[in-house]
């Protein structure tokens, strides 16, 4: 008897999970198909019935992380204390440790970097959309704003990220919601 529908969007679902969770500590490189796998309690045989390569699931990995990241609920409709609160979770450490759902664009920026093609295109893709979700604010009143903004935030994580000064970390993120509050 076949596997049902939602026993394969589930599959897929903790695949995607596991690959997100890998790449954003190791990068691309340094995870394998059987780590991705063994992470998400399935077979490698099962890998090929939803990705046809590595390369396809991080790429999936990517859009599969911004849709259920930190900033996926960002909208035109968001209220300013509910806005407040975002950037506040974005810009924490919580958020740098990888605690909870973390943003590709900033996880995985140099990482990507070394990547070609549909990867980068990908990302590229992400970051557009949230400038776009940026722009699309009240208070954002041009284009350069919403760049700014993004970059800032985006920027602020993978800097604290790559520091080994907690303190400092902190602080960069703290001078970073000050600023991205200032914007908005």
């Amino acid at each position: 008897m076949p596997y049902s529908k939602t026993h394969k969007e589930n599959s897929r679902r903790r695949i995607l999970d596991s690959a997100v969770k890998l790449f954003s500590a190791q990068g691309y490189d340094a995870v394998t198909l059987d780590q991705v796998m063994q992470d998400a309690d399935l077979t490698r045989g099962a890998f090929y019935a939803h990705f046809k390569s590595k390369q396809t699931l991080y790429k999936d990995a990517i859009l599969h992380a911004a849709s259920n990241g930190p900033v996926a609920t960002l909208s035109d409709k968001i209220d300013q204390p509910a806005l407040t609160e975002l950037i506040r979770k974005y810009l924490d450490m919580s958020h740098v440790r990888q605690e909870g759902s973390p943003c590709p664009l900033a996880f995985l920026a140099t990482d990507v970097a070394k990547q070609e093609g549909e990867i980068r295109e990908t990302y590229t893709q992400v970051y557009k959309d949230i400038v776009d979700k940026v722009g699309a604010l009240p208070t954002i009143k041009d284009t350069d704003s919403a760049l700014a903004i993004s970059a800032l935030m985006i920027g602020g994580v993978a800097v604290a990220r790559a520091l080994n000064d907690d303190e400092l970390s902190r602080d960069l993120l703290k001078s970073c919601r000050k600023f991205v509050e200032a914007f908005i």
